[in-house]
């Protein structure tokens, strides 16, 4: 598969920290995939965010974004259109009176002729269903919303890459499904690589491979169905099993004749019905 982010022996200590936050961390992203990085708070996982577009810059070691590299200043421009970033708090991240206005922003930056801004501005509210809100206030949205018109604004400078920094942390059940179902679509039809950065392991069921940050070490990386039936890893990693994996677990341990653990409602829901 081909990388189109490589991380190589990182170590980032922040300003007058005497423990380093990152500690050697090596890892490639390919191109078209989604790769869920999840851990526990303080494990290192935003701070890697941040440094996969150069909004932070290792101590040691090198983060390259295709040819470019973070530490280069004068490619920090080019890997922040490739690789755009959506936070976990979507009222910090408008700056427009409009839904238009605030992606008018980021293309205005980049200084896109105002012809092509206006294509983009619509091509990428279409793509995440928001076109009817091209005039509304942001702060009015829904947090679902809100995420998506943050989406939209990263779309419209056509990224490589998606970065979702605990972007759904922050939303309610409606609103996290409405903004997992419009990243899962850019990723199966479009191709867009996404990087969910989440200590919800639900979350990272969707993901096609998971690194597992501990103490700002990758401490694991493969598929989801390898790395969730690891329980003393996770454990030790402050994480949670995702809830049809408990679930198949007590099942079991009362006699229902389950073959393995499930990861997902529909997996655990098929593998009953076959057993009634």
């Amino acid at each position: 598969m081909e990388s189109i982010i490589s991380v190589k022996d990182v170590t980032f200590f922040y300003p007058g920290e005497e423990t380093a936050t990152l500690k050697n961390v090596s890892l490639d992203v390919y191109k078209g995939e989604w790769l869920s990085i999840v851990g526990h708070n303080g494990s290192g996982k935003s701070t890697l965010a941040k440094l996969l577009n150069g909004l932070l810059l290792p101590n040691e070691g090198t983060v390259n974004v295709s040819e470019y590299v973070t530490a280069r200043e004068d490619d920090i421009w080019e890997i922040r259109r490739q690789v755009g970033m959506v936070f976990q708090n979507p009222d910090n991240q408008f700056v427009g009176t409009s839904v238009q206005d605030d992606i008018a922003f980021g293309l205005e930056n980049f200084g896109v002729p105002r012809e092509e801004m206006i294509k983009r501005i619509n091509e990428s509210v279409q793509r995440v269903g928001m076109e009817a809100f091209l005039n509304q206030e942001p702060h009015q949205l829904s947090g679902g919303q809100k995420q998506r018109v943050a989406i939209a604004g990263i779309l419209a400078q056509k990224p490589s890459v998606i970065v979702l920094d605990e972007a759904t942390s922050m939303l309610d059940p409606v609103g996290r499904i409405e903004v997992m179902e419009t990243v899962r679509e850019l990723n199966q039809n479009e191709g867009i690589t996404v990087i969910s950065i989440t200590h919800d392991l639900e979350e990272a069921l969707s993901a096609d491979r998971v690194v597992v940050m501990k103490m700002g070490e990758k401490a694991a990386e493969g598929k989801p169905d390898t790395i969730f039936q690891q329980r003393d890893l996770l454990k030790s990693a402050g994480l949670d099993l995702p809830f049809s994996l408990k679930l198949s677990e007590a099942l079991r341990r009362q006699g229902v004749e389950l073959d393995r653990g499930y990861l997902t409602q529909e997996e655990l829901v098929n593998a009953l019905w076959k057993l009634a």
